[in-house]
Order: C-alpha cells, then structure tokens, then sequence
C-alpha cells in the first residue's frame, strides 16, 4: 500500500505539472490564469514531496506541513481572486487569507519553539486543526462563487466546483479524522493521491472551457484517440490486476486455476477491443463529439464576422472592416488600404486605433509584388526572426521601424489584390500556426468580396448618376432649341413688323424670357465640348484672366504669377473653366474679409498652380471620401455636386494631378501639377 500511495501522489504531480506548463506557456495576460498556474505548480510540489515520503520517508515534517499550507494557500488565493471578479464582499476574501496564514504562522511558531526548547513539537496538531480551517473556507468561497457566478460562467465554474471542491472536501475529511481521534490514518492519506488523481481531471477542463483562463491549445485528433486508448488500456490492466488478486485472495484452492482463466479470458477481450474497427471508430466519434476542440470555435467566428461586416454601409464605414479582421486576432489597431480608381496606387482607406506612420504604396513597390506573387500573410516578427522566408520582400521605409506592426492580411477577390489590412501587436502576441493563417486569409477574401461588392455599387451608383445627368443634359438642349426656334421666328417676322409696336414689346419680353432661360442652362451646363483642339497656353496670363473674372465676388483673388511665362498644351477653355471652378469654390468658403491668391512656380518640368484660401477647411475624411465624389455637394439644391470632380478630370486629362491640403478653420490649398511645354 506504501508503494501505491507513491506511485498515486507522484501521477497527481505529473498531472499538476504539465496543467502548469500549459497553462504557463499559454497564458494571455489574465490574472486569473497567473493564480491557477500557481496553484498547479504548489500542487505539483507538494504532490511529488509526498510521493517521496511514501517511496523513502526521508521527507521532514515541517517540510510536509509547509508543502500543505503553500497548496491550501495557492487554491485559497485563486478562489478569493474569482470570487473578487464575481463581486464577492472583500471580508470572505480578507478572511481565506487569514486562515491560511494563522496557521502557517501557527506552524512556525511550533516548529521554533521545539528547536528552541531541544523538544518534538506536536505539528501535526497544528497540521489537522489548520487543514480543517483551509478546507472548509475553500468549501465556502467556491458555494459563494458559484451561487453569484452568471449563467454563462457556470458552464465551467461547476467542473471547477467539482474538482476543487472534491479535493477540499477529502482534505475536511482527512483532517476531520485526525482533530476526532488525534490519529492520522495511514489508508487514508494513501488514498488521497489516488482521489486526487479523479478530480485534476476535472479542473482541468474546467480550464479548457474559460476563455479568461488561458487554456488555449491545439491537440490534434491522433493524440487525443491515441492518449485516450493508452489510458483506457491502462486502467483496464489495473482492474486485471485487481481481479487477479480478488481470485487468488478468495478462490480458494481454485484460486490459481481461476486467475489464470480470468487473465486469458480478460487479455482476450482487450485484443478483441483493440483491434475492432467498430470500436475505434465509436471510439473516434466519442472524442470529436465530446473531447475535442479546435483552436477557433468557427461558428462563432463566422458569426461574429458576418455581424460586425453588416453595419458596413459604404467607403466612410470602413473602418469596420478593419475591425473585424483585428477581432479574430485581438488586435488592438489597424489600417486599411484599397487601390484606387486608376490602380496606380494602394492608399489608405481607413483605420482603427492607429496613430502611426502611414503612406501610400505604389503597385510596383517590392510589399505589392511580393504579396500578388505568394499570396502570403506576412508576420513582420517571423520576418524580423528568420528573413529567409521572406525572400526578395523588402519592406517600405516608413513600416520598416514601426514597432507596432505585426500582420499584413491581403484582401483578394477573383486573384486581384484590392487591398490589404495591417494588424497591430496584441498584447500577448500569439504563435501563428497554419490554422490562424487559414482562417485570416479567408477572411480576408471574404472581406475583399465584400469591399469589390461595395465598389461595384458604388460604380453603378455613380453610372445611374450619370445617366440622369445626361437626361438632364438632355432637356435642357431641348429648351435651347426652342430658344433659338423663338429667336428666328422673330427675325424672320422683324421685316414685316419692325415698325409695330405691338410686335416690339413682344419681341422684347420674348428676348428676355430667353435670357432668363439660357442663363439657367449656362448655369447648369458650366462645360465644354472635350472634343477641342490642343493649343499652346500661357499659363501666367491665363491665371490673371481668371482671377479678373472672378473680381465681381468677394474675397477678391489675387493673382501671383511671376515674370517669365510657363506654358502648357491643353484646351484653353477647359484649362480656364477649371481654375475658376477652384476660385469659385474658394470664395463659398471663405468670408468677405478673407484671403484668396493663386500662385504660378514652375519646378522640375511641371507647372505648378496653388490655390489657396483661408476659408473654412475640410477635415481628412472629407477630402478622401467625398470631395472629388460626383454629385455629393455640401450646397443643396445651389450646386451638382461634380464641380471639383471635373476640376480633377480635367488636370488629369492635361496628364496632371490634383493635391490638396486643408484643416478645419485652417484654409485650404489646391495645388495642380501639370506637365510643362517647351
């Protein structure tokens, strides 16, 4: 009995000790999972100080008795610490503490005074009496636990009632024993290991359930049938055993023959069992169903994915986007780019929590290329740790010593790169394994379906816009013709009736019906034919007949241009049309007693036109999300809304491109390259 009270204690301690190296090497930074480490690795120790006193008795008795109090103090602590999260009176929690450290201070002061008075000390009085103390406080923060837990926490708060309430409860009844009849008995302590070794199982996956714990493995379906069939097998040997002992102990003089039929017969059905393919796959079906978990429960992934992407709405709701990719990883922050309408260049889209260095990524820059290639999830540490596995990748200046990086997910929909998401580190940054680099990239096409879905109705948005604009455009020429049908009916008729006054104030109001009417179109029509010829421009002169156009409104423009003239191509009256449209805007912008100048430099080949007011200004997300948007006008029912889209168009068309710098209550700068002429 010795023999098997060492060999119980010392499986009880093997089991605490690899639930403290998981534990351990999966924690995520709750404290919570920081106390039940603990009080595993206490376990751990005072299980194997026992096993060595059951194989050698060479164990003192105060080490003993400090290796119970560190375990009953570990398991106390854990429980006053739940107990605190669930709202549980301070008093209970002050009061675990105090138990267990009376009695270690109990068992110090024995332990002292029997050094100093060259005497045994009785320390197992102490031991019996204070275990008493623990076990039932343990008893008691678990019934509070429990009692004030929410129905969600309960499903594995019970196997944890159970597993380390089943050991509190032994403990009560082996100190019990021994404050009754002031004998510790020996069977007793024996099999407690053998106790101990039903209920770590039970705390264990209690661990398994919390998601606060941070149990969070990865076992594959080979080890758990495999661990399990070695276990079964393993106790089924022992109740062989068990049997084989019962027979011989009470067989009589049959006893002999009956063990060995018992053996023969029992090792027959293990061979059967073993080898039955029924069996194992029953077996297989038990452990999926029951046992086995992988390390993302995908359903509610799926569902929080599918939850979070439908309050996305349109290009100003992005950021959500980011969200959800940045959940499934417990990122704290990220950012989105897209590629843009020409496919030039990937800008940023939108971003969550980030407060860092960002820029625009060319589609020929090394990141792209490499990422269209290889359709990788780039990890920057595993890039910073083994760069071989990154070959030919070389990463932007501004990311490169950004400490804060962890993740790049691209976002792929029908094998084009739309764009791709950036994850910050998360607190406890995780090891990916193949099945986080699954489920990302997944996501991640499915995000990028969904961003090509909104793309796509934005474009047909945008194409039904136009179509009613072009009805528009439409009617308004057909009230142009009868202009002009109502202007040639009246030179025609002016021969006869020029003398007539009648026919003169006729005429008159008629002219100015139309005046009124074409003035109306003019307003709505403000463009030109895009089928006219290129010619040379002055830029300098064409700047000043600008600016002297716009002189009848307030702020007055002011026209910088210099001395020497800076030519371009393109079509005057477009070119011309454009910078007034940018006037124009300004002076909505700006108050009477504001500023407006337009600036002519000429640098490294282009002709470089500023115009800048010191207006209202607009913020970041307006000038990326609905400045250059056709038909998204902030003046009502005055403006079309595509005043700056065709400013844009048309620089782009002269091979240009438009910049523009503004704040709120900080003015705003437009500034338009254009390619410079000989």
């Amino acid at each position: 009995m010795i023999a098997f009270g060492a060999i119980s204690y010392g499986l009880v301690g093997a089991m605490y000790l690899v639930l403290a190296i998981l534990l351990f090497t999966n924690w995520r930074g709750h404290r919570a999972g920081a106390y039940l480490a603990i009080a595993s690795l206490v376990s751990t120790l005072w299980a194997s100080s026992l096993a060595l006193q059951f194989a050698s008795d060479s164990v003192a008795p105060m080490l003993l008795f400090l290796a119970e109090v560190a375990r009953g103090a570990a398991w106390l602590a854990f429980l006053a610490y739940l107990a605190g999260q669930a709202g549980i009176s301070p008093g209970t929690r002050r009061t675990a503490h105090f138990v267990w450290l009376a009695v270690l201070c109990a068992g110090l002061y024995v332990w002292i005074e029997s050094i100093a008075l060259s005497r045994a000390g009785n320390i197992s009085f102490v031991l019996n009496y204070g275990g008493l103390a623990i076990s039932l406080v343990g008893l008691i923060l678990l019934e509070q636990l429990f009692r004030n837990a929410t129905p969600a926490s309960r499903n594995y708060l019970k196997m944890l009632v159970l597993g380390v309430g089943g050991i509190f409860a032994y403990d009560m009844f082996l100190y019990s024993q021994g404050v009754l009849f002031a004998v510790n008995d020996t069977a007793t302590w024996i099999a407690r290991g053998a106790v101990n070794l039903l209920f770590v199982p039970l705390i264990a996956m209690a661990v398994r359930r919390s998601r606060e714990w941070g149990l969070q493995i990865f076992v594959s379906r080979q080890v758990v049938f495999y661990t399990t069939t070695l276990t079964t097998v393993g106790l089924y040997l022992l109740l062989m055993s068990f049997g084989g002992y019962l027979l011989l102990e009470f067989g009589g003089t049959w006893g002999s023959v009956a063990r060995i039929m018992f053996f023969a017969g029992a090792a027959l059905v293990l061979f059967v069992l073993l080898f039955s393919s029924t069996m194992r796959a029953r077996l297989k079906v038990i452990l999926n169903k029951h046992f086995y978990r992988n390390k993302y429960d995908y359903r509610e992934e799926w569902m929080r994915l599918v939850s979070t992407l439908a309050n996305f709405e349109d290009s100003s709701t992005r950021q959500i986007v980011v969200k959800a990719m940045a959940q499934i990883v417990d990122s704290p922050a990220g950012v989105l780019w897209m590629l843009d309408d020409d496919e030039r260049v990937y800008r940023r889209a939108a971003s969550l929590d980030y407060d860092g260095p960002v820029s625009d990524i060319a589609v020929d820059d090394p990141l792209i290329q490499f990422i269209k290639k290889d359709g990788w999830l780039i990890d920057f540490g595993e890039f910073r740790r083994i760069p071989e596995m990154y070959s030919g990748l070389e990463l932007p200046e501004w990311l490169a010593p950004h400490s804060r990086a962890w993740l790049i997910v691209p976002l792929v929909s029908r094998q084009q790169l739309l764009g791709m998401i950036m994850l910050c580190e998360p607190q406890v940054v995780p090891t990916l394994n193949y099945e986080d680099r699954d489920l990302l990239k997944t996501v991640g096409s499915h995000i990028g379906v969904h961003l090509a879905q909104e793309k796509s109705d934005s474009l047909l948005v945008q194409a039904v816009q136009f179509a009613a604009y072009n009805r528009l455009t439409a009617f308004l020429m057909h009230d142009l013709n009868n202009l002009i049908a109502q202007q040639s009916l009246i030179v025609e008729n002016a021969k006869r009736y020029r003398d007539n006054p009648d026919f003169v104030n006729d005429a008159f109001e008629t002219i100015a019906s139309g005046v009124t009417r074409m003035r109306k179109v003019i307003d709505h029509l403000n463009q030109r034919s895009a089928d006219n010829p290129k010619e040379k421009i002055e830029l300098g002169k064409l700047i000043m007949q600008v600016t002297s156009h716009c002189e009848d409104r307030q702020p007055v423009p002011v026209a910088r241009v210099g001395d020497r003239p800076v030519w371009i191509s393109g079509d005057r009256d477009r070119v011309f049309m454009a910078l007034t449209h940018a006037i124009r805007n300004a002076q909505d912008a700006t108050p009477d007693d504001g500023e407006i100048t337009a600036t002519l430099e000429s640098t490294d080949g282009k002709a470089v036109i500023t115009i800048t007011d010191t207006g209202c200004g607009m913020d970041e997300q307006f000038i990326r999300e609905r400045l250059f948007k056709p038909f998204d006008s902030t003046k009502g029912t005055r403006g079309m809304g595509i005043g700056a889209y065709q400013i844009r168009e048309t620089i782009r068309a002269l091979g240009g491109d438009v910049a523009v710098r503004s704040a709120p209550n900080e003015g705003s700068s437009f500034v338009f390259s254009l390619v410079r002429s000989n």
